[in-house]
């Protein structure tokens, strides 16, 4: 697989972005996961959300103690979350559009910033 991975400009936590981007693609290209990232999930919040294609990966921060390798993906569990957009067209390009931590509310998460979200992954859909 040719996976691509960019990120988008306003994602928060730009450098720290730009490292998960490069473990995302490096997943999506042998299926192997990376000790710092758990459960992968299409982001279920709405229909528009569905629509556009938002997935989240929960993740460990670079101060965090990783996962063992031995423990299963769907038992990792974390308040980070990697938000990344598949895009429509193209399998194989995706864009991270934000990492969220429990520094931001989840209610800002599921008011203000998913309007955000929405705008960035629409933006990235239209893009190729």
């Amino acid at each position: 697989m040719t996976a691509s991975i960019s990120v988008h400009d306003d994602t928060e936590y730009p450098e720290l972005a730009i490292a998960y981007a490069r473990l995302l693609q490096h997943w999506k290209r042998t299926s192997i996961l990376h000790s710092v990232m758990e459960r992968d999930g299409v982001w279920e919040l709405n229909n528009r959300t569905c629509d556009s294609q938002i997935h989240k990966i929960n993740i460990r921060f670079p101060d965090e103690i990783t996962w063992k390798n031995s423990k299963a993906q769907i038992n990792r569990v974390s308040n980070h979350y990697l938000v990344y957009v598949e895009h429509w067209l193209d399998g194989d390009q995706y864009q991270v559009i934000s990492i969220i931590s429990p520094t931001m509310p989840m209610s800002w998460a599921r008011t203000y910033f998913l309007a955000e979200l929405e705008r960035r992954a629409e933006e990235f859909q239209s893009s190729l």
